[in-house]
């Protein structure tokens, strides 16, 4: 199997697509730009063309050695050998062709991060589930996404343009930062949605938190969500003094 799909890497390769990932970031050079997954550089080299300062991580160390080669010409390019997800930079857009195994976790790094927008390529239905507000799909990532961004599908993106072609279609989606949350926050909303299908009064009981009704987990609304999310925090971090 290609080194690249073992690490969930698909490489864009239409310039095309890229020229329109771009133009929805609206970058300018007062914009810092973070993004994770450097791959072949293509984008990477775009947005140092249009930005004051651009920050890379890729986590391969091959593909990293080949960037610092193909892109050392951009002063106003930062390139790291790493996990971005580990890393504590400042910026005002972010922007990535995210390895599918990352996405849900580059969300949730998103939603406790301060920045302005976000340009990102996800798999299509991990993006059905961002926005999705009912049925099967609608999980903690939703109700995250969706209490802290503005989400806007800009495009579907087919197999061909991608090396190593992936197996499923993916879409560009323009994010717009709202709110942001704590991490405690983002696992107690995990916690909560684990009992899709239970009754908030049962969920209370078996959480240790007074929660009354009979509206199930998978009917809250976001903010609903969260709220409730935020109270499983306070009071079990209230039991625990």
């Amino acid at each position: 199997m290609n080194k690249r799909r073992l690490l969930g890497q698909h490489m864009l390769i239409d310039d095309d697509i890229l020229r329109r990932m771009l133009d929805s970031a609206e970058l300018d050079r007062n914009n810092v730009v973070f993004e994770i997954g450097t791959g072949n550089g293509n984008l990477t080299a775009e947005l140092c063309k249009r930005a004051k300062r651009v920050i890379s991580c890729e986590v391969d160390k091959e593909l990293h050695k080949e960037a610092q080669n193909t892109l050392g010409k951009y002063s106003n390019l930062l390139l790291i050998n790493g996990d971005g997800f580990k890393t504590n930079h400042d910026f005002d857009v972010f922007a990535s062709n995210l390895p599918y195994s990352r996405s849900r976790v580059a969300i949730e790094w998103l939603a406790e991060r301060d920045f302005d927008r976000a340009i990102v390529m996800v798999q299509k239905e991990f993006a059905a589930k961002l926005l999705a507000n009912s049925g099967k799909n609608y999980r903690a990532v939703s109700a995250l996404a969706q209490y802290c961004f503005d989400i806007k599908q800009i495009m579907q993106i087919g197999k061909n343009s991608f090396y190593p072609r992936p197996k499923v279609d993916s879409v560009i989606l323009k994010i717009v930062k709202r709110r942001k949350v704590s991490k405690d926050v983002i696992r107690a909303l995990k916690l909560l949605f684990s009992f899709r299908g239970k009754k908030l009064i049962s969920v209370g009981r078996k959480l240790g938190i007074n929660e009354n009704g009979d509206m199930r987990v998978e009917r809250l609304s976001p903010e609903e969500a969260v709220r409730l999310a935020e109270k499983i925090v306070h009071e079990r971090l209230l039991q625990a003094v």
